[in-house]
């Protein structure tokens, strides 16, 4: 009986040691999202964590007028009163149908919110909206539209650059299951600058810059400066001939 007790234990014991071993092995890694960050300009990571939900978030270039995952400092860059436009992709890659899923979309510093699907939160700068039922390799876009503030508004010097970085996380049962960031870069216009027009985009034109002329200094300006002196002189000499004929 004793032997017999022993037996069913190490059985026992090693059948939950073959389970652990099985979660921790092939359960685990699928159980939990798959996390790749990539590094962006001025510090922090774009990552994206996928657990069947993908989100990708993305940027209007404003020259091409084509979405692009980030815009560097090297890149064209939004203006005081322009308006940027995102898009956020959420794709179902798994096998099942998502019930619904929460977005939520988070505005960066000095940009205000313009349009958008859902409710938007002014304290926390953040569009929130619902997307329900998405089949599996479904993806749906949605577009986002803000507003750069006022010049005076921006605490940098003018002229200066400053980059920010717009995020949008995608959330099941309220847990945060994706997350995506777009970066891009607003430049401070120089008061002396005027700007008149833009482009569909927002990237800048600007007036033209009035040129104001004057006089020639070189040789010929010498020339005419010479032929002035003697037709002045000449001037004189008949004037005062002309007072020596009447005093005769």
């Amino acid at each position: 009986m004793v032997i017999l007790r022993l037996l069913m234990g190490g059985i026992v014991r090693l059948t939950a040691l073959l389970v652990i071993s099985y979660w921790l092995l092939v359960a685990a890694p699928k159980a939990f999202a798959d996390t790749s960050c990539q590094p962006i300009y001025g510090g922090g990571q774009s990552c994206i964590t996928t657990n069947n939900i993908l989100v990708n978030k993305t940027i209007l270039n404003p020259q091409t007028n084509q979405f692009v995952d980030n815009l560097s400092i090297n890149d064209p860059k939004y203006q005081p009163g322009f308006i940027p436009t995102f898009q956020i992709s959420v794709t179902n890659t798994g096998n099942a149908n998502v019930s619904r899923i929460g977005i939520k979309d988070i505005l960066p510093q000095y940009i205000s919110f313009g349009s958008g699907a859902g409710i938007f939160d002014p304290n926390s700068n953040t569009l929130s909206f619902s997307i329900t039922d998405l089949a599996p390799n479904e993806t749906r876009k949605y577009t986002v539209v803000g507003r750069v503030i006022n010049a005076e508004q921006i605490p940098i010097a003018s002229g200066s650059v400053v980059c920010v970085i717009n995020q949008a996380i995608a959330m099941i049962n309220d847990n945060s299951v994706s997350q995506d960031n777009a970066q891009f870069c607003i430049q401070k216009t120089s008061p002396s600058v005027a700007v008149t027009t833009g482009t569909k985009g927002g990237f800048p034109v600007f007036s033209s810059v009035p040129i104001t002329s004057t006089p020639k200094t070189g040789p010929e300006a010498l020339a005419l400066f010479a032929l002035v002196l003697a037709g002045l002189s000449g001037w004189f000499m008949i004037k005062y001939a002309g007072k020596k004929e009447e005093i005769k």
